[in-house]
């Protein structure tokens, strides 16, 4: 697949065949069906189940890292000291 579960983000019927189990794309877009299927808490469910076991998976290494990607910066800026805690490694 090359996008194709995100081409499918402007029709609500994804195709099986189009989804692509080593991108992450097609999981987010059978997140965003599900919601629409049904209602947004269950898109925002599943989103926050797929982010749950990423992290359950990642290592130490791996933590660390996605801490200090720019975007996760930016979500735990809104925080104030929750952010300086984890750039000072608390």
């Amino acid at each position: 697949m090359t996008g194709s579960a995100t081409m499918a983000g402007n029709d609500s019927k994804l195709d099986p065949e189009d989804l692509d189990p080593d991108d992450i794309e097609s999981y987010l877009a059978m997140a965003r069906i599900h919601g629409e299927e049904s209602d947004a808490h269950e898109w925002v469910s599943d989103l926050e189940d797929i982010a749950r076991v990423a992290w359950r998976l990642m290592t130490e290494d791996q933590k660390e890292a996605f801490k200090a990607e720019p975007e996760i910066l930016a979500i735990t800026d809104a925080f104030g000291d929750f952010a300086d805690d984890q750039n000072a490694d608390f």
